[in-house]
This record gives C-alpha cells, sequence and structure tokens, in this order.
C-alpha cells in the first residue's frame, strides 16, 4: 500500500501538472472505484490545489474536493493525451478541458476517488499527519504515553499520527533501536526523542528517493521509485543485520508481518 512518502510524491506531480485545469468530465469505468456524495457538478470546476493529510490525496476544486485512497494498488497516472496502450485497470479517468487526463489505476479495485463538499467526512477521524509541523516532540511524547498498545499496533493505527504503514514503521524502529512489541507507554524520554526523529528521517529519506515501489507503486508519470533499495529490515527475513550480522527476524505483530533485529532491537519495559 503506498504510504505518506508515495502519496506525497503523486500529489508533487499533480501539482507540477494540473492545477488551473478545468475538469471537462469524470468517467468511472467501475462504479465502485467512485463515490459521489455531492450534488456539485464537477465538469466546470477548477483544480484549486493538491493537499495530502497521511495516505489520503486531497484534490480541491473550486466547489467541493476529491479525496483520494490508493489503498493496495491505486495509482494515479497524469497524461498529456490518453494512451490506449496504457488502459488496462482503469477505473476512473478524469478529463480535462485541453485533452490532458489523470487516470485512476487499480489492479486490485480497492482504491477509491470520494467526490465530496466536506473533507472531514472522510478524514476528520484521521490523525495529525506524521510529518504536520504541529507533531512536536511533546505531542509524540504524551500520545505515546496515552497508548498501552505495542509500538508497532500504535504507529499503523493512523488514529493518533497519520502515513505511516508498515514499510516505514519497520523502518524506523530498526534505526530507533526499538523492538516492535515495546509498550508504547514504555517508550519515553530520550527513547522517544529518538524515535520521533528516525520517523522522520526515514519518511524524509524515502521521499527524496522517490518513495519505495514493492509492486505496485508509481509515481504520476508512472515511474517506480528508489527507497526499496536502501531497506535496512523490511522484506530483508535470514539477511544479516547491517549494524551486528544477526539474521533479520520476521513475525506477525498488530495482524501485520514485522521485520526486525532480534539483537538490536530491545523491548523497552
Amino acid at each position: 500500500m503506498p504510504e505518506l512518502p508515495e502519496v506525497e510524491i503523486i500529489a508533487g506531480g499533480l501539482r507540477k501538472t494540473v492545477v488551473g485545469k478545468i475538469i471537462q468530465d469524470i468517467i468511472p469505468v467501475w462504479d465502485k472505484s467512485f463515490e459521489n456524495r455531492s450534488s456539485v457538478k464537477l465538469s466546470g470546476q477548477r483544480i484549486e490545489s493538491i493537499g495530502r493529510k497521511g495516505k489520503y490525496l486531497i484534490i480541491r476544486l473550486t466547489k467541493t474536493s476529491l479525496i483520494v485512497h490508493l489503498r493496495m494498488t491505486g495509482q494515479i497516472l497524469y497524461m498529456n493525451q490518453i494512451n490506449k496502450d496504457q488502459l488496462s485497470h482503469i477505473r476512473v479517468k478524469i478529463l480535462f478541458n485541453d485533452g490532458s487526463c489523470v487516470l485512476f489505476k487499480d489492479t486490485r479495485k480497492f482504491g477509491r476517488i470520494y467526490h465530496l463538499e466536506d473533507e472531514q467526512s472522510i478524514l476528520s477521524k484521521v490523525g495529525i499527519d506524521a510529518l504536520d509541523p504541529q507533531i512536536n516532540l511533546g505531542y509524540f511524547s504524551e500520545a505515546l504515553k496515552k497508548s498501552g498498545m505495542n509500538i508497532k499496533a500504535f504507529l499503523l493505527s493512523q488514529k493518533y499520527i497519520s502515513g505511516i504503514g508498515n514499510i516505514y514503521v519497520d523502518e524506523s524502529l530498526f534505526r530507533a533501536g526499538i523492538h516492535p512489541a515495546s509498550a508504547a507507554d514504555k517508550i519515553k524520554g530520550n527513547n522517544a526523542g529518538i524515535l520521533y526523529n528516525r520517523i522522520r528521517e526515514v519518511l524524509n529519506t524515502a521521499i527524496e528517493n522517490m518513495g519505495s515501489t514493492i509492486s505496485d507503486y508509481r509515481d504520476t508519470f508512472g515511474n517506480s521509485g528508489n527507497n526499496q533499495n536502501y531497506f535496512k529490515v523490511y522484506q530483508c527475513t535470514g539477511q544479516p543485520c547491517e549494524v551486528c550480522n544477526t539474521p533479520i527476524k520476521k513475525i506477525k505483530l498488530a495482524g501485520r508481518g514485522t521485520h526486525f533485529c532480534p539483537n538490536c532491537q530491545k523491548i523497552l519495559k
């Protein structure tokens, strides 16, 4: 699933290409991929800005908004004109009056585009974005203190902090030297500060590397990311830890495959 870095790369591509364009039409090729919650017409509306909260992409129009959740295999592709050779698995077409378009490609059909007037009807329960300036060390430490969940589940929940998924939780915890089964409320003081900094470093580095392409992720122009080439633990099961040479282990935690070094990452008590 595309996480914060991947969605930010897509948002950046759309900021460069579609802001200011006028929508001619939106065509749902597969009806369930597009959920229209507004009676306001989309045709004739101008794209005013592109935003993001966690893993949600926000396309703000003249009167309404489009909110995109890519889920497992969703892609947002910009084209100057429709290329018929790239129309497989296209679920929604957004056509502009200059002949260009944005195509929503989604092999597994889990992704959604919502058209609505009130963004909060979708986003109200989504936690503060992990790279929002509001999340300082004080906020992060207080959120940890109030949770009895293991830190893996806490970071995946999207309730307190949004945008961090399985890849970047594993990578951040490894760099912080914290076992994923550690209780969130046991991560205090210096450990909380280290984890806070490592999360931001991991996310920003992934953005610099144009995201992680495991299988389906592509940027707005169809390019793969490079960040998967720099994973320390994610999908590295059995490989030697680069710090201590202990084989990376994989377990199931918080319902997800979880990668860590059993020597470098300690359970905090």
